[in-house]
């Protein structure tokens, strides 16, 4: 007489659905990252194929989406932060000669004195000689001349 573990089979069709799952949020965000809705749809595929004998604890899954929801908001603070940390170094240059790659010829420099500081969706940029620059091409910042 031979004896199945039905028990056995079901986790591992369960398995086998949830990895399914996971590889198609995978590819739906075209990435290797999960975000807040293909995490939830995991976690619905998850409930609906788990095993009915051994129900997987709703603890887990609440203290992931806790952690889910932790990373998220530290992630939009660290962007902050970062937009933050780019005005203040783009308004330290006020009043302050610099010297920048020309977008137009690379192999020429602009030099000026930085008139304002501005953040877009691209990142922070200061104002020379009227026209708008990224601070990622300045090369060189020393004070303005005083005139004395």
């Amino acid at each position: 007489m031979s004896y199945i573990n039905t028990s056995s089979a079901l986790v591992d069709i369960t398995n086998n659905t949830t990895k399914v799952q996971a590889e198609k949020a995978s590819k739906t965000t075209g990435s290797s990252e999960l975000g807040q809705d293909a995490f939830l749809q995991l976690l619905m595929a998850q409930m609906k194929n788990q095993d009915p004998l051994n129900p997987t604890d709703s603890s887990q899954f609440m203290s992931q989406q806790a952690q889910f929801t932790q990373i998220s908001e530290l992630q939009k603070l660290n962007k902050s932060l970062a937009s933050s940390n780019q005005i203040m170094q783009a308004s330290s240059l006020i009043g302050k000669n610099v010297s920048l790659i020309n977008p137009n010829d690379s192999e020429n420099t602009i030099s000026g004195t930085v008139s304002e500081a501005k953040i877009n969706s691209t990142g922070a940029s200061v104002v020379v000689n009227g026209n708008e620059y990224s601070i990622n091409s300045i090369l060189s910042v020393k004070e303005a001349d005083t005139g004395s």
